[in-house]
């Protein structure tokens, strides 16, 4: 498994944990190589690229126009700012010498959809001098906790589409879209790691933040779609102010255009089939202490896991040793661990390499259990 990092002393991984930014999010096709590499070879004007990529990433996806960021959490930042600043460049440039004395400034936010991804998602908000309003609570939410909220301050209501949150209880997308929409109010959606990049645009979303190296499959990056052209110019003023520190460069820009490009064409091929995983999950269960059962993405994405449980007296580690037991080898196995302290883990097929990706996992497993 020798590649660019083992090479210079950082260690190989096999990642069956998912579309992770520690992992470094996923690989990229020849052809968003190709793209990359031609960008990054040439000179453009940024921003009529920007530009560019905006009106094309709409064309693709049937919206308006488009902001392309460094990242979702960029977009998340850049949308807010953009609402408290629109198109005045004062503002833009002086965002947080404004920000102490504004109180319209207020982010309705469900209590369950407060959660840390990798960093809070609280953050990404303020970052882009929004007050969060949270609303309903951890385990529940509905409708009337978020009328209740809004007030002559509310700039957005923001919902979180993700399995890092709460799904138990609480008020769905649509429904918050269609009061937004009838209220006149903002509306954000963190889609991140969405595989649908049409839905919540349609539904009548006012900013919709993906990730473009997550389910597309691009370089580090991301865009914001934008219900009107007027949000997406507000959106790229900002690279005026505190975007500047989270520009996205020219070759990442059209890594972006040419993945999302593969991505709605269906070029990006998943290497390990759904037999593949029922096949491992068959000898998984052969393992004295392992049960393992195929299961649903948590956030009800059709994305479909192998989820293992552990006996401690019979495998002889808990999940949570089995985890660090397979971090610790080489290559490293990172494993989907969310639920480790309640017995199991889960193989996510979608970012291995290869069929001998996942059957290294299963010889991992029966050396552990062997004490190994």
């Amino acid at each position: 498994m020798e590649n660019i990092y083992s090479k210079n002393g950082i260690r190989s991984v096999i990642n069956a944990s998912g579309r992770m930014t520690k992992l470094g999010v996923s690989t990229i096709n020849k052809a968003v190589g190709n793209a990359v590499v031609e960008a990054a070879s040439n000179y453009v004007v940024m921003d009529e690229l920007y530009q560019f990529a905006g009106r094309k990433i709409g064309e693709l996806i049937g919206i308006e126009d488009a902001c392309v960021t460094s990242s979702a959490s960029a977009g998340i930042a850049l949308s807010v700012a953009s609402l408290i600043c629109g198109n005045n460049l004062q503002r833009v440039q002086h965002l947080w010498d404004i920000v102490p004395e504004l109180s319209k400034r207020e982010v309705i936010l469900l209590k369950g959809h407060n959660v840390d991804f990798g960093a809070p998602i609280a953050e990404m908000i303020q970052l882009g001098g929004g007050k969060i309003v949270e609303v309903g609570y951890a385990n529940g939410s509905k409708l009337s906790d978020i009328k209740n909220a809004l007030n002559d301050n509310t700039i957005a209501i923001f919902y979180v589409k993700s399995h890092h949150c709460v799904q138990k209880d609480m008020v769905d997308v649509q429904s918050v879209v269609q009061l937004a929409n009838t209220l006149k109010v903002p509306c954000i959606i963190d889609a991140a790691a969405e595989e649908d990049l049409k839905k919540y645009a349609a539904m009548g979303a006012d900013f919709v933040c993906y990730s473009g190296a997550k389910a597309i499959e691009g370089p580090t990056s991301g865009f914001v779609a934008c219900k009107t052209k007027e949000y997406a110019q507000n959106m790229r003023l900002q690279y005026k102010g505190i975007g500047r520190a989270m520009k996205v460069g020219k070759e990442c820009t059209m890594g972006l255009v040419k993945a999302i490009e593969c991505y709605l064409a269906g070029e990006n091929v998943q290497v390990i089939s759904k037999n593949d995983l029922e096949n491992f999950m068959e000898n998984v269960n052969k393992i004295n202490g392992c049960k393992a059962s195929i299961i649903q993405d948590e956030g009800g994405r059709e994305i479909y896991r192998c989820k293992i449980n552990f006996n401690k007296e019979e495998f002889g580690l808990d999940a949570m040793e089995v985890v660090k037991k397979l971090q610790e080898g080489t290559p490293a196995i990172f494993t989907r661990d969310y639920q480790a302290n309640i017995g199991s883990i889960a193989i996510d097929p979608r970012p291995l390499n290869s069929i001998d990706e996942l059957n290294f996992i299963l010889t991992r497993l029966i050396e552990i259990g062997k004490g190994e």
